[in-house]
Parts: C-alpha cells; sequence; structure tokens
C-alpha cells in the first residue's frame, strides 16, 4: 500500500507543473500531460482497491484500517496534540478513491476537446489537477486537521475554476460568492474542530480518548454540530446553498466535477461526523470501525 502516497502526490506535481512551465506547452502537450497524469493516478486508485479489498480480514471478518503513511507536520505545544499528515485507508477511503480518481480523468478526458481552443487552456488543467489532488487527500485523511486543510484547498479550486472566465463579470461575483458563503461555513467547521481537539484531546479519527471527553459531554454535541455547518456550507445544503447555481458561470466541465465534489463531500462529512459521534459515545471505537468495515 506504500504507492498510496504518489495517489496524492501526482496530481500535486502536475498543478505546479502546468502552473509554472504551462505558458511553454502548447494546448494538446498540457491537456495530454494532465491527462496521462490522472490516468496514472486512476490505476493507481483501482490498484490501491483491488489489494485492499482481496487482502486476508480481520478475525471478526471486517476489512483492516490501514495507515501507510503518517509523519507529524506541526506540534502544537498543547500537551500530546500534534497535527499530522498521512494516509488512512479503510472501505468507504478505498471506495472514494475509485470514484473521484474515474470521475476526474473523464473531467479530463472531454475537456481536452470541450476546451479547446480556450485561452487559458494549461491553466485549466493545472486548476483541474489542484481539485483533484484537493479531494483524494480529503478522503484519505488520518485526522479531522488534516481533513480540513484538503477541505480548504477544495474551496480555494472551486473558487479559482469557477472564476475561470475572470473576464466575465458574472464568472467574477460567482466565484466570490461561493468562496465567501463556505468561508462562513468554515469558520463554523475550525471553530467546532477547535472544541473537539480540546476536550478529546487529539485530532485523529482512530482511538480518540473518550475519558477526557467526559469532562466536555456537553461541548462534544456543540463541537460536532459546528463541524456539519461546515459540510452544509461545502456541500450547498440550505440554506447555504445559495453558491451553486452561480458556480455553473465555470466551464461546464468544471460544474460537473464540482457537483460530484458536492456529492463526495457529503458522503465522506457525515461519515466522518458519524464516527466522531458513535465512537465517543460507545465509549470505545472498535464498535464503529466494525460497522464501517462492512
Amino acid at each position: 500500500m506504500e504507492i498510496t502516497i504518489f495517489i496524492i502526490l501526482l496530481p500535486l506535481l502536475s498543478f505546479v507543473f502546468l502552473g509554472l512551465a504551462g505558458k511553454w506547452l502548447s494546448h494538446r502537450a498540457a491537456g495530454l500531460f494532465g491527462t496521462a497524469v490522472l490516468g496514472v493516478v486512476t490505476i493507481l486508485s483501482y490498484y490501491t482497491a483491488y489489494a485492499y479489498f482481496t487482502a486476508p480480514r480481520l478475525a471478526d471478518g471486517t476489512f483492516a484500517t490501514l495507515v501507510p503513511y503518517n509523519f507529524q507536520w506541526l506540534p502544537l505545544f498543547l500537551g500530546a496534540m500534534k497535527f499530522n499528515l498521512g494516509v488512512l485507508l479503510d472501505p468507504i477511503s478505498v471506495m472514494m478513491l475509485i470514484v473521484i480518481s474515474t470521475v476526474s480523468l473523464m473531467v479530463h478526458i472531454y475537456s481536452f476537446g470541450y476546451m479547446h481552443g480556450e485561452r487559458g487552456f494549461q491553466r485549466y488543467y493545472a486548476f483541474l489537477s489542484l481539485f483533484t489532488m484537493s479531494m483524494l487527500g480529503l478522503v484519505v485523511a488520518t485526522n479531522i486537521f488534516q481533513m480540513y486543510l484538503f477541505w480548504e484547498l477544495v474551496g480555494v479550486s472551486s473558487y479559482l475554476l469557477i472564476g475561470f472566465y475572470f473576464t466575465k463579470a458574472p464568472a467574477v461575483a460567482a466565484s466570490k460568492k461561493a468562496f465567501i458563503v463556505t468561508r462562513f461555513a468554515d469558520l463554523g467547521f475550525l471553530i467546532g474542530i477547535l472544541i473537539y481537539g480540546f476536550y478529546v484531546g487529539t485530532f485523529d479519527f482512530v482511538g480518540p480518548n473518550t475519558s477526557a471527553a467526559v469532562g466536555g459531554a456537553k461541548m462534544i454535541p456543540l463541537a460536532l454540530g459546528l463541524m456539519f455547518i461546515g459540510g452544509a456550507g461545502k456541500s450547498a445544503m440550505f440554506p447555504l446553498h445559495i453558491w451553486l447555481p452561480d458556480a455553473m458561470e465555470g466551464p461546464t466541465p468544471v460544474s460537473a466535477l464540482i457537483h460530484v465534489s458536492c456529492y463526495h463531500r457529503k458522503c465522506c462529512w457525515n461519515d466522518s461526523i458519524g464516527i466522531l459521534y458513535i465512537g465517543l459515545h460507545c465509549g470505545q471505537f472498535g464498535y464503529i470501525r466494525y460497522y464501517h468495515s462492512y
């Protein structure tokens, strides 16, 4: 499973390369490069899914939760709390790798013809790579702070792609609207994360300190509710749905990818909130992992 890190790194490298060197590339070269990179990412995602689901199950019949990469990025100077970056694989995250990589690859292929001759073609493919990397990083996050990092990168990508036709006033207004509305929602997300981390003592999805959370029993539901607001904003749930219709100002393939992104975030977010809440409520994390392993 060590190759899973390349599922995130390859789109990131594609974004950097096309962003810095794209203006010296022809439209055809930029499109082929971006599409080829996503093709490799898709192959790696399918290989990861095959290797994961064909591996022996645990004694109780569930799939194992694997963390092939996990390293400390920032110490938070709050006791044992720290900000890690890594890759976590469970049945849901592996399936979302398949969904995201496949849909993104189809968007890349379709855009090659749809965006032919458009000014900023290379920039468009750079933004698509950033968007794909952000969604992939979100679903394999090992902790809720890493999820927040990639969550915000998804917001930045949406802003850039919705406002792709920046010479048109409606596109500029739509990108600003999407960015501002989701920022209000993400403020609730961030506050909820901080409250949760303070009372639970960790940001990790695996093994929250339920004994430490007892003292903040009244605050944990508030924290999870605030996190849900963040998910509602990004997923265009009522009443924070007002940005999504205007998002059609971006190129049509982008509109399709943004809609898929909304559904993918709803799935990931509701799943994560459920894991955190039920795991704390039951006093053990093994129960919810057993449930999600099917």
